[in-house]
């Protein structure tokens, strides 16, 4: 192939995928988006250009799924601009990965290297997302089809890994067929195609009506912009509009009300326990699950925590303390062993990781609560329903981002965890977009991005545990089994 003619196809590819990626309803384009970037590597047999071609790949993946980091309104634009040109370019190394292990391949299966593609991509993929300067599993081609309910069932099995194993193979069948128009192709195709459907039909749970004992939830979605959130002085009048929000719920004596991710500006467990008493003195009957900012010890050697805590009216819960927290936003990788990184100013923030997988009973059940970037980790929800929730809740500030496609894709991915794990969710942000999703994926409950509001619902808990929850992300250790044993053949090969 002419340069010219790759460069274009791979940039066509890329962005086709990173089109599906997006709030567009466009989710089928990943079907056959890779079928060119399958074509390009037919033609390349040096490892060196498998460096470029997965550098040109991945970069334009990257940039037209994750350019929305240049847009987060808590710094200037010349470091959003630098910030996500870097992000862009370190998840590149993994399409670089991904080509030359195909590569490397081809050269001892010339004729059925594509068949391996899907297990290369699918392991690369389960190994990235355990990398959370990645952004974990943000990117994973599988969050192209979250809107297709019945597709995704599979992952109460296969974990969001058997999702992107299947579009793989998907766009590796009609590569396969393109290339050679054999029936029998066209037939693999077909069903290749069909099967996850079928499967996910057979999966799909019945409506929940009147399944067991209910709880009453009330999702607070307060829309305060972040510029009156942190403004001087503005901490009481913030409360206010939140609890006058929440009192109609409070009135009805709901069960749980549900505030977002740092929803108290205040110190409210430290330093300002008027607000504490005056949080308390609206309860009545109901209790609060809330962020909060939290800090323990004194200075110069002050730890700050990103929080949640539940109340009561006479009652103050353990504090969950953020687990994994985002690099470069959240903390510098490494400050923790090396303080005066602390000292580097990108606009992030420098929190602690917390280290308890705290949990909350209302009305008897297990809630778990999980804040913001923690929903696109499905590992993290497993360990804390291997540990007994009932329950997922998610507590979440987009607002650094005012327009789409950032909390599209971020609330998007609680649906995943809903159907992994076959638990109710719910999502409470602050600005957008706030969500009630039922253990079969359907989202009971909605709040638009920028508008403030309130859903009130019932919930049923859940105990059985799915295959996904016992075993795990299984369908990516297999595909890296698989790919061991493509290696492992290869010394025989060469006396063939």
């Amino acid at each position: 192939m002419q340069n010219r003619r790759i460069i274009f196809l791979l940039i066509l590819s890329a962005v086709l995928t990173g089109l599906a990626q997006q709030p567009l309803h466009v989710g089928f384009l990943a079907w056959f988006s890779l079928v060119p970037f399958l074509f390009i590597l037919q033609s390349i047999h040096k490892l060196s250009k498998g460096v470029w071609i997965g550098f040109i790949w991945g970069f334009f993946y990257y940039l037209s799924t994750i350019f929305w980091l240049a847009m987060n309104i808590g710094t200037t634009p010349l470091i959003g601009i630098i910030s996500m040109l870097a992000a862009v370019l370190y998840c590149t190394l993994i399409s670089i990965l991904i080509c030359i292990t195909a590569i490397f391949l081809k050269k001892y299966y010339p004729d059925n290297w594509s068949v391996a593609f899907p297990f290369i991509w699918t392991f690369i993929e389960f190994l990235r997302n355990r990398d959370i300067l990645t952004g974990g599993p943000w990117t994973a081609l599988s969050n192209t089809q979250t809107e297709y309910l019945t597709l995704i069932q599979n992952t109460e099995i296969s974990g969001i890994y058997g999702i992107s194993l299947w579009l793989v193979f998907l766009n590796v069948c009609i590569f396969r067929w393109l290339n050679r128009p054999y029936p029998q192709r066209a037939f693999q195709l077909i069903i290749v195609f069909i099967f996850p459907w079928i499967t996910g039909l057979i999966l799909t749970p019945e409506i929940e009506i009147n399944k067991g004992k209910s709880v009453s939830v009330s999702v607070i979605q307060p829309n305060i912009h972040l510029s009156q959130k942190w403004k001087r002085g503005a901490a009481k009048s913030n409360m206010k509009l939140i609890l006058d929000a929440s009192q109609p719920a409070i009135n009805d004596s709901v069960k749980l009300v549900v505030w977002p991710e740092s929803a108290t500006s205040a110190f409210i467990m430290q330093k300002n326990t008027y607000y504490l008493n005056w949080i308390q003195s609206h309860l009545n009957n109901s209790k609060l699950m809330t962020g909060v900012p939290y800090f323990e010890g004194e200075e110069p050697h002050r730890k700050f925590y990103n929080s949640a805590v539940m109340l009561s009216a006479d009652s103050v819960y353990s504090l969950y303390h953020k687990l994994v927290l985002v690099p470069m936003a959240e903390h510098i990788p490494l400050s923790d062993i090396y303080p005066s990184l602390k000292e580097l100013n990108f606009g992030q923030a420098n929190f602690t990781h917390g280290s308890s997988y705290t949990m909350y009973k209302v009305d008897g059940h297990a809630f778990a609560p999980m804040i913001c970037f923690e929903s696109v980790l499905p590992w993290l929800s497993r360990e804390f329903i291997l540990r007994g929730a009932e329950v997922l809740v998610y507590l979440v500030n987009d607002g650094w981002y005012e327009t789409a496609p950032e909390p599209q894709q971020h609330a998007k991915q609680a649906i995943f965890r809903a159907v992994e794990s076959r638990r109710p969710v719910i999502r409470c942000t602050n600005t957008g977009i706030s969500l009630v999703i039922d253990p079969g994926g359907n989202i009971k409950g909605e709040l638009p991005l920028n508008e403030a509001g309130v859903i009130n619902t019932v919930i049923y808990p859940k105990t059985a545990l799915t295959f996904y929850t016992k075993y795990g992300d299984i369908f990516a250790v297999m595909s890296g089994i698989i790919i061991l044993l493509f290696i492992a053949v290869i010394p025989f090969k060469k006396h063939d």
